[in-house]
């Protein structure tokens, strides 16, 4: 697959909060596929993908049943390269937050501003989708090296959705860390996936993320495979660097408070196994231990989150 295509340019200025539509104004039959990125301004991958994706669409040109949008999730904070202004823009999705923008209650800190916007091409989508259905997808990519895999609110159509791909998925995060933006659009009835693609700065994240969205196109109904020359090789991509079609569900969060000066230990990948009594990380001091036979998930290797790390353990 052709990696000319640049990555979007996260100095500029005049980053768009749409990436571009497929097609532009006309809906055929079929449902519309929401692909957001950059919901962390330090993940630049999922745009840098969404625009390839529109690119090559412009360029085929192939029948399409429905209407595929790509969005920027935190302009802002793409722009400046951060993982967020204020706030989490991945936590503070919540109904709460929605009720309080809508009713004019503006929360004071600037990703209720990105959410605002969030929530009014949703809005749109609805009023638009005359019942034909939204699924959506959300491009993100971790701290640590790891390999893709996909993470979807326990809900049988999103299970069902994310199924298509050939990638491990993960479910019940939304147990630990409610108000990410795929789960409020879990709650408000559309069906996706998060989709962690790789680590932030890994140039390959960006071929994950676009072969997933390839494959969701086809996998959705909404896009020929025979249409997409090189769509195969997309999908040969996921299946050589899925680590199984393992599903697995989250048993714990460690959360870092203010002053804990956690740091993870150093070396840890996504999904390395991990045993009772292995060090993991150290916090306020001391040593942090492991107290579960599973599998290590999303280890913090940055400065900025809440989250030091999750453990996971395999479905039976």
């Amino acid at each position: 697959m052709s990696q000319k295509d640049g990555p979007v340019n996260t100095q500029s200025a005049e980053i768009q909060r749409i990436l571009g539509s497929y097609p532009e104004s006309i809906l055929a039959p079929g449902p519309i596929l929401l692909v957001t990125g950059a919901v962390h301004g330090n993940e630049p991958s999922g745009p840098s993908a969404i625009k390839r994706v529109m690119d090559k669409l412009e360029t085929l040109s192939p029948d399409i049943r429905g209407r595929i949008i790509g969005v920027v999730g935190n302009v802002k904070a793409l722009t400046e390269g951060k993982r967020l202004i204020d706030r989490d823009l991945n936590r503070i999705c919540t109904r709460d937050t929605a009720a309080a923008i809508k009713s004019g209650r503006y929360p004071g800190f600037h990703e209720a501003n990105e959410f605002s916007s969030l929530l009014s091409i949703v809005d749109e989508m609805e009023a638009d989708e005359n019942g034909r259905g939204i699924n959506f997808m959300d491009l993100h990519t971790t701290s640590s090296p790891s390999v893709p895999y996909i993470s979807v609110n326990k809900r049988s159509e999103n299970l069902n959705f994310a199924n298509r791909i050939p990638l491990p998925v993960v479910s019940g995060i939304e147990d630990f860390i409610p108000g990410h933006f795929d789960h409020y659009l879990t709650l408000r009835g559309h069906v996706g996936f998060t989709l962690e693609a790789g680590q932030h700065e890994d140039p390959r994240s960006v071929d994950h993320h676009e072969s997933v969205i390839w494959a969701t196109l086809v996998g959705a109904g909404m896009v020929d495979e025979k249409a997409i020359p090189d769509y195969q090789s997309h999908l040969e991509l996921l299946r050589k660097v899925s680590v199984a079609d393992d599903a697995f569900r989250v048993i714990y969060r460690h959360e870092i408070f203010p002053g804990d000066e956690f740091k993870m230990k150093p070396g840890f990948r996504n999904f390395d196994k991990v045993s009772p009594g292995e060090l993991l990380a150290y916090s306020r001091g001391q040593q942090v231990f492991s107290e579960w036979d599973g599998y290590l998930f999303l280890p913090l290797y940055q400065n900025q989150g809440s989250d030091g790390f999750f453990i996971v353990q395999k479905c039976q």
